[in-house]
């Protein structure tokens, strides 16, 4: 049967396995790893949150070995990429909300939209005092507001400010 597939075809197969880094795809006798990092551009905690054992899903195949039967495939490439529009969407000096996804002690990962998080370092967090850490201001799942200081869409980074008024 993988003499039949090539790369960047579009398939759909029912999901068979669920592991903690990715799903195995049944293509019919075949199965191939569809990676947690190619479900989605939203980052995932487990693959769970996409797929469910016995989903039929559509996929597109990103690379075949031949030699030992092994097929990778993608999700999030049949989506577009928010990636593409973020400069557009999200301009220098804009203001705009977003979700705390992640706290670390040099700042907080702020969600804007699907696929686009962006860093608030401490620097950044507009308090008027030396922070030990960013949970000294922000937690998980707080919904803040932020301005837009730059945007490398290549390297896929925001770099945000934490508004005052939160």
């Amino acid at each position: 049967m993988i003499n039949h597939l090539r790369k960047g075809q579009i398939v759909d197969g029912a999901v068979k396995r669920i592991k903690r880094y990715g799903a195995f795809i049944d293509l019919g006798g075949l199965d191939g790893l569809l990676h947690i990092t190619n479900m989605s551009y939203k980052r995932l905690k487990h693959p769970g949150e996409v797929v469910k054992v016995g989903d039929v899903v559509r996929v597109q195949i990103l690379q075949i070995d031949h030699e030992m039967q092994r097929l990778w495939l993608g999700m999030k490439q049949l989506e577009s990429d928010p990636w593409e529009r973020a400069s557009l969407r999200y301009p220098i000096g804009a203001r705009v909300r977003g979700v705390v996804t992640s706290v670390a002690k040099y700042g907080a990962f702020v969600e804007l939209e699907t696929g686009i998080e962006g860093l608030a370092h401490v620097a950044d967090m507009n308090c008027g005092t030396h922070l030990a850490h960013a949970s000294e201001i922000v937690s998980n799942c707080q919904e803040v507001a932020v301005i837009v200081v730059q945007v490398d869409s290549d390297k896929r980074r925001i770099r945000l400010a934490l508004c005052s008024d939160g």
